[in-house]
């Protein structure tokens, strides 16, 4: 007769896995997954290097470009008086490399706001304007390189006025323009003309805003 009952002693693939087996398989465990942390970190740590990277390119490129069309509005005042040649003149230059888009200015003479240059001459005390040469710089856009003559006169009562008013405290200009990419600045001839103040955007001198 068969005995059909398996011995005590064979083996049993049902048997319980013993506690080396379960301390074997939590090492495993565990090894992978410090190994899986590791990997995740070290992405982490390689996406966080790219994002950086790519910021600062962006940022250096912004900053070329802003380079490349910087502007810088030079102003001028030129006089000129002795013997029988007399000149007066105040220019606006762009010496810079990208196009200057005026935007505001204030004259003031001997502390007083002028409107424009026919206000000037009256404050001079000489009627009319048909003695100066005058071009209009509100709302213009100077290119790289480019001069304008604000005001221009060589009429020798008119140049003693000018450097006479000039002679006295409260005179002073200020103007500001603008990039293409809108970065602003504002040169207040009372201060350093040749370092710009960068501002949000240019302000509005209102009632005091010189016109021509």
């Amino acid at each position: 007769m068969t005995d059909d009952h398996e011995s005590p002693t064979g083996d049993d693939d049902t048997a319980p896995p013993s506690a080396a087996d379960i301390s074997a398989t939590e090492r495993a465990f565990v090894r992978l997954t410090f190994w899986q942390t590791v990997l995740s970190l070290v992405g982490v740590f390689i996406a966080v290097v790219a994002l950086y990277a790519a910021l600062a390119e962006s940022d250096a490129a912004r900053k070329q470009t802003a380079a490349a069309v910087w502007p810088f509005v030079q102003l001028t005042i030129h006089d000129h008086l002795s013997g029988g040649h007399a000149e007066f003149r105040i220019s606006l230059t762009n010496a810079g490399v990208g196009p200057a888009r005026m935007r505001s200015m204030r004259v003031l003479l001997t502390g007083e706001p002028l409107r424009d240059w026919h206000h000037a001459m009256q404050r001079l005390g000489e009627a009319g304007t048909h003695r100066l040469g005058q071009s209009f710089v509100s709302r213009r856009v100077l290119i790289p390189g480019e001069t304008i003559d604000m005001v221009t006169t060589t009429d020798r009562v008119l140049v003693e006025k000018f450097l006479g008013a000039l002679a006295q405290p409260g005179n002073s200009i200020t103007y500001c323009y603008c990039s293409i990419f809108d970065a602003c600045w504002v040169v207040d001839s009372e201060k350093d003309l040749q370092t710009p103040s960068p501002v949000e955007a240019c302000p509005d001198f209102g009632a005091e805003a010189f016109g021509n």
